[in-house]
């Protein structure tokens, strides 16, 4: 049975930053856990995690990291997410 699944919009660097947040918060994963597996202080973290400017492959890294993908799609587009 497909089930819905969580997901977020995000509009903006902040926005953004906050959906990562609560991605490594929902792994269990601490600020330094994540900068270890990615190879960066955990400054560079928190920055990213406050929307602040960070490279955008620490982004998409930490996205991996975390268990989510980045999906770009049509901003007028109906979306749903569901477990196959």
């Amino acid at each position: 049975m497909n089930q819905k699944l969580p997901w977020s919009w995000a509009p903006d660097p902040a926005t953004l930053g906050r959906a990562i947040r609560d991605a490594r918060q929902g792994r269990g994963l601490q600020q330094a856990d994540l900068a270890e597996r990615l190879g960066v202080s955990r400054m560079t973290v928190s920055r990213m995690e406050r929307g602040e400017s960070v490279s955008i492959e620490t982004v998409l890294r930490s996205l991996t990291e975390c268990g989510v993908a980045l999906v770009v799609v049509p901003k007028f587009a109906r979306i749903e997410v569901t477990d196959a």
